[in-house]
């Protein structure tokens, strides 16, 4: 999967974006101890800062990372831990249905649709400003594997920039730190000969994706 050095840059500026604030959370909390105030709220706020990194970290090595599972390539597992340990600081519930799970058995989803369909539970979130539900499905077909994540909620809405990066052919001069995790999972699509596919009625927005049988 060929890439270029400002998708590089942008990916690794999100990350950064998305790690400082948990970091600058857990120096408020030391520096609040160093003071001589290493009281039970400082403490609370460096270990629940401390948590939430660790949690971010391990998504991000598991949709971003090479292999990315905690002993070799990421399993359907693994990546439902680290998408729920995500969801426990998002306002939207996460809904891991079963026939997703099902869908796993056997290595059916292979890493790169297991990568792409963390980096579309991201999405998903930032659909639901005012909270809802995101709901993960799965089906096996003849022709594949179908993947879809809806996320319903009040006022759910796709935002241009989120749309322009899940343009197939979207041009890398035009992608910024918030569209460039949209613009990875569309590229993973495409690299397994599938396309991410986005419909956005009332207030729903519908991701869904097949991936070709081998």
């Amino acid at each position: 999967m060929d890439t270029d050095v400002r998708v590089t840059q942008l990916l690794c500026s999100r990350l950064c974006h998305d790690l400082v604030g948990a970091v600058s959370a857990i120096n408020t909390g030391i520096e609040f101890m160093t003071d001589g105030d290493a009281n039970s709220e400082a403490l609370d706020l460096v270990n629940k800062s401390a948590d939430r990194i660790s949690r971010r970290l391990g998504f991000f090595r598991g949709a971003l990372g090479f292999g990315g599972g905690r002993q070799g390539p990421l399993s359907l597992e693994e990546a439902r831990e680290l998408v729920h340990g995500w969801y426990l600081d998002a306002k939207p519930v996460l809904t891991w249905t079963p026939e997703m799970t099902a869908a796993g058995d056997g290595g059916t989803l292979k890493v790169p649709a297991i990568k792409m369909l963390m980096l579309i539970t991201l999405i998903a979130e930032e659909c639901l400003a005012r909270g809802g539900h995101v709901e993960v499905h799965a089906v096996d077909m003849d022709e594949g594997v179908g993947v879809a994540v809806r996320a319903v909620g009040e006022d759910a809405k796709l935002s241009e920039d989120l749309y322009a990066g899940l343009n197939p052919n979207c041009a890398s001069d035009t992608l910024t730190v918030r569209n460039v995790f949209a613009h990875w999972a569309q590229r993973i699509a495409q690299s397994q000969g599938s396309v991410l596919e986005v419909e956005t009625t009332g207030n729903e927005v519908r991701f869904a994706t097949l991936f070709p049988s081998n």
